[in-house]
């Protein structure tokens, strides 16, 4: 996606991508979605969850074209853990409500976060950009030790990625420069996102996640934040393209 070859030396700066890249989202929902069906009196929690799921990019997606208001995200994933489980039959009770209140709070790192996110902050700012709420991101940093030296939440543009304020939020905020920075995810869609703003972009491979297709060229593609470090540091242990 971009013109120019890309140099590792030239990178200054860092900006993650946290819900999905540094931590794992998909074990706590599915956990919390078994605990759910049960508490709402449904037999099924894999179909809770894709229900809740869906929901959820719907209302984020509503919000991003400008259908309707901005929430917070928390606020978004309870609202629609309730309507899944009325479109699913099932009851709504204050269990249902608690189990689902503090879910962005709770995701647990990939096992590479706490040593990676330290040795790549040792030479670069990093940062974390995210469309989860700022008290949830200091939650996750805190207890997974997230090495970043700030965290933005898109909730300060009242959108969500991959709205264009989002990505002028970060370059704002922040005063860099995208050309030298590296914007480090495991969602092509962020990263296509990042590239029309300038980003040089780096995808890592999560269990789960979306793989780019054939026609994605990213800067850096990586199995892991191990990987990526050894890239960034002049070493070979993944691919680097350029486009």
């Amino acid at each position: 996606m971009q013109a120019t070859p890309f140099v590792a030396s030239h990178i200054d700066a860092i900006v993650f991508d946290v819900i999905g890249t540094l931590v794992d989202e998909d074990a706590t929902w599915a956990g919390v979605s078994a605990q759910l069906a049960t508490e709402a009196g449904l037999s099924d929690s894999a179909v809770l969850n894709s229900r809740w799921t869906e929901l959820l990019n719907e209302r984020m997606n509503a919000v991003i074209s400008g259908e309707t208001p901005w929430k917070p995200h928390a606020r978004l994933v309870s609202d629609t853990a309730d309507e899944a489980i009325v479109s699913l039959g099932g009851r709504t009770t204050a269990a249902t409500s608690a189990l689902v209140e503090f879910v962005d709070r709770e995701y647990p790192a990939w096992p590479d976060v706490a040593r990676a996110t330290a040795a790549l902050r040792q030479n670069r700012l990093a940062t974390g950009v995210s469309n989860g709420d700022l008290d949830s991101l200091a939650h996750l940093a805190n207890t997974n030790a997230i090495s970043w030296d700030i965290a933005l939440s898109t909730a300060a543009v009242q959108t969500f990625k991959p709205a264009p304020a989002a990505y002028r939020y970060a370059i704002e905020q922040l005063a860099i420069d995208p050309q030298r920075t590296l914007f480090v995810a495991a969602h092509p869609w962020d990263l296509r996102a990042a590239a029309l703003h300038g980003f040089r972009t780096a995808y890592i491979a999560r269990p789960g996640a979306e793989r780019p297709s054939s026609e994605d060229r990213f800067d850096l593609e990586a199995d892991d934040l191990f990987a990526l470090t050894d890239l960034l540091e002049g070493h070979t242990a993944a691919v680097a393209t350029t486009d």
